[in-house]
């Protein structure tokens, strides 16, 4: 296999650099010849092992990824660009002959940001690079907008970060779903519509959250949510939670059950409280052990304890946070950053309600989450 480097001059610097990898030389050379007239910087890469390697050092500005390929497959090959931390932001383009829905949506699932059909048309490839290039930029533009991250910047700052870095990559991986989506419809069967109609919604569900979470946040550090314990059904609100997820969780063929009885009650903030247990069943869905999620709750002492499993969240990437009193400032933006953001949210509310959360994990690195509610002392929690 080859892997070649061209127009690495110093009048070029300031052009973007694209990656392009493909293990078919005459579709490799095809694209880098039209590139290089379109006046980018290019590398090229024949197998998935060389273009992680190519990306790393040379950081591109987008990648141009084969599909099918031998040994490591397109999607294997993106999928391990996005765990390294050096490559996991250059947006990839996927090349492909393969025109069904369920490859397409394998694309967008790995990390793909858009695809490129075969033959290639070379106003379609060169509007879809500049396009993806723009975005990237502008992603980048508003990061430098914000202040840095470090051990003085405070709360407010460090959010605002968080922000613009989770923000963008939501609202353009609904974007692309959509002008997809537009773009096909009229060559879809209906079972291809269903499909995407599940991965939409998935991600404008994801984006809500996320949405939901800032303003949580919000309202947290300017004192303007005003705490109004009350008397909660456990029962009645378990439920309310699995309505509102349910179709989210059948997106990914999941199902969210309980073992809940009725007449168990804590004294909390309600409003809170369903936002506490909302923010763990989206960790339960971004992380699934199994097709079922089940959600049961018991009393232990002066309180309801609610115990949700069959989640294999990487506790291990966030293990440092769960010994920090203020799980906000272990938050760093990366791969981990919206479970910390998550459970740093959930903490302070908890806080608020004198209730706490705790992790465990068994040997098969199933994660559980049991979260303490006090209990109402006038309710029949007994």
């Amino acid at each position: 296999m080859i892997s070649i480097e061209v127009n690495m001059t110093n009048q070029d610097d300031k052009k973007p650099t694209i990656l392009i990898v493909d293990d078919n030389f005459i579709n490799l050379n095809m694209l880098l010849e039209f590139l290089n007239q379109e006046g980018f910087k290019t590398l090229i890469a024949q197998d998935g092992e060389t273009a992680i390697r190519r990306a790393e050092i040379g950081r591109p500005n987008l990648i141009l990824l084969d599909i099918m390929m031998t040994g490591m497959d397109g999607f294997q090959t993106c999928q391990k660009l996005k765990t390294i931390e050096t490559t996991k932001d250059i947006p990839v383009i996927f090349l492909t002959a393969l025109t069904d829905t369920v490859n397409q949506m394998k694309g967008f699932e790995a990390g793909g940001v858009d695809y490129i059909t075969k033959p290639f048309d070379q106003k379609k490839v060169l509007s879809c690079i500049k396009k993806q290039i723009k975005i990237k930029k502008q992603k980048e533009e508003l990061t430098e907008l914000t202040p840095s991250i470090s051990e003085d910047t405070d709360a407010r700052d460090r959010f605002f970060s968080i922000i613009v870095h989770k923000m963008s990559k939501a609202f353009n991986q609904l974007h692309d779903l959509s002008v997809f989506f537009a773009d096909a419809i009229s060559e879809l069967q209906k079972d291809e519509i269903n499909v995407f109609d599940r991965h939409i919604f998935g991600s404008a569900r994801n984006t809500i959250n996320i949405l939901q979470n800032i303003l949580d946040w919000g309202r947290l550090k300017l004192n303007s949510w005003k705490i109004q314990p009350e008397k909660v059904d456990v029962y009645g609100i378990v439920l309310a939670v699995i309505y509102a997820y349910q179709k989210l969780a059948r997106t990914k063929n999941i199902h969210i059950c309980h073992e809940v009885r009725p007449e168990l009650f804590v004294q909390a903030d309600p409003e809170m409280m369903y936002r506490v247990l909302a923010n763990f069943i989206v960790l339960s869905l971004a992380y699934p052990a199994s097709d079922k999620i089940i959600i049961s709750a018991n009393k232990k002492d002066n309180f309801i304890i609610i115990h949700i499993e069959n989640t294999v969240l990487p506790s291990r990437k966030i293990v440092s946070t769960l010994d920090s009193k203020d799980l906000l400032k272990t938050v760093n933006i990366g791969e981990s950053m919206p479970i910390q953001l998550t459970l740093a949210l959930c903490q302070k509310m908890l806080e608020l309600n004198n209730g706490t959360f705790l992790m465990k994990s068994d040997d098969n690195q199933n994660t559980y989450f049991d979260i303490f509610f006090p209990c109402d002392v006038q309710g029949k929690s007994s």
